[in-house]
């Protein structure tokens, strides 16, 4: 119920920017509960990169690189402080065969990402202690 009510709640401070082919909640609530796969790009499976690249094409109409260290260099530096919603987060992974993992800031301090396995995709809290201490950083595509 309580996840219910954050998706709920994150959907009505999301808004659609100028040049979005699909809006950013309808992009969200479209893949939740998708399991992850490894080097997966559709809804049978998609890994934490292909989704955060899928959701830059589809929302913003922007191309992003195949993995998260691509995508790290395609950006620019953010603060924590100064997250908006859209940019991308990252993480260091020791599950991860690359040692990254990375998902989209929503907002509320809250990331929607293809978690891992047994979990898919999911929004997820950036003060969870898993990701406060993986954190790595965070971009912006100017």
């Amino acid at each position: 119920m309580k996840k219910l009510l954050t998706i709920i709640i994150l959907t009505l401070f999301i808004t659609p920017t100028l040049g979005q082919t699909k809006t950013l909640d309808s992009f969200i609530n479209d893949w939740l509960g998708v399991k992850y796969r490894l080097g997966g790009s559709t809804k049978r499976g998609i890994d934490c990169s292909q989704f955060t690249k899928r959701l830059y094409k589809d929302v913003y109409d922007l191309r992003l690189g195949n993995n998260c260290a691509i995508q790290w260099k395609q950006t620019i530096r953010i603060d924590k402080p100064n997250l908006k919603i859209g940019d991308i987060v990252f993480f260091r992974s020791r599950i991860s065969p690359s040692g990254w993992h990375c998902g989209l800031y929503i907002g509320e301090n809250n990331f929607v990402h293809a978690s891992n396995r047994h979990e898919g995709v999911k929004i997820s809290s950036l003060d969870e202690p898993r990701y406060l201490k993986a954190y790595k950083g965070a971009g912006r595509i100017d």
